[in-house]
């Protein structure tokens, strides 16, 4: 039979490894913060490219009621020139049909992709209703990829989730492709252009992108 002295000895080790159990965990929570931290300083430059291009969007924005769609156009043709890396998109979009492409034609259909990308955000970000770009966090994914998520907030409606999905080029971080509220652009397009291409040839493609900016033009001018 154990003496209550003797057992007393045994009552005291619960307090220590209490108190090593809550320095761990403090520690893995540190650990957890300092790593989250230590990302989003990472990718400092990558983060920078999507805040630019938010600054700048939202100038069109503010500015609306008195600029015209060419003006709109202008102001975001060079934010939008260096964000995005407009041959690798236009390449992944035309797939397997991308190589059949003389080298003019490749250099064409990148300038006129990048024309329509330009085009498309000045059409769509006509007007301002207190919105607020949030940048939420950054995510690692495979491949030396990253995923840059942001918020577009106005007002009391519900927050549009506007993700950017960005790699490295020559050391510079770019765009590749933008996926609104979980809706990928790269993926639509891709299979868009892959059926127009496939029922009706590269030509028609052309013309039909032509088409699309020519009447973004003419709608917002109106």
């Amino acid at each position: 039979m154990v003496s209550f002295v003797k057992a007393r000895n045994f009552s005291f080790r619960p307090v220590p490894l209490l108190q090593f159990f809550m320095a761990g965990m403090f520690l893995v929570l540190s650990q957890s913060a300092f790593t989250e931290k230590a990302t989003n300083d990472s990718y400092a430059s990558a983060i920078e490219v999507v805040e630019q291009l938010h600054t700048v969007l939202l100038s069109v924005m503010q500015a609306a009621d008195s600029m015209a769609f060419s003006e709109r156009y202008t102001t975001l043709e060079p934010v939008i020139s260096e964000s995005f890396d407009t041959p690798v998109i236009a390449k992944v979009i035309l797939s397997r049909y991308w190589k059949d492409l003389t080298p003019q034609q490749q250099e064409n259909f990148i300038q006129l992709f990048n024309q329509q990308t330009i085009a498309t955000y000045a059409s769509r970000f006509d007007s301002f209703n207190n919105d607020v770009f949030m940048t939420i966090k950054v995510e690692q994914l495979k491949k030396g990829r990253i995923l840059v998520r942001t918020e577009i907030r106005s007002g009391s409606e519900s927050p549009v989730k506007l993700d950017y999905l960005m790699h490295k080029n020559n050391d510079q971080w770019l765009i590749i492709s933008v996926i609104a509220d979980g809706v990928n652009d790269l993926s639509l397009k891709r299979a868009e252009y892959s059926t127009v291409i496939k029922e009706n040839g590269f030509e028609y493609l052309v013309k039909n992108i032509e088409k699309k900016i020519a009447e973004m033009e003419s709608k917002k001018e109106k």
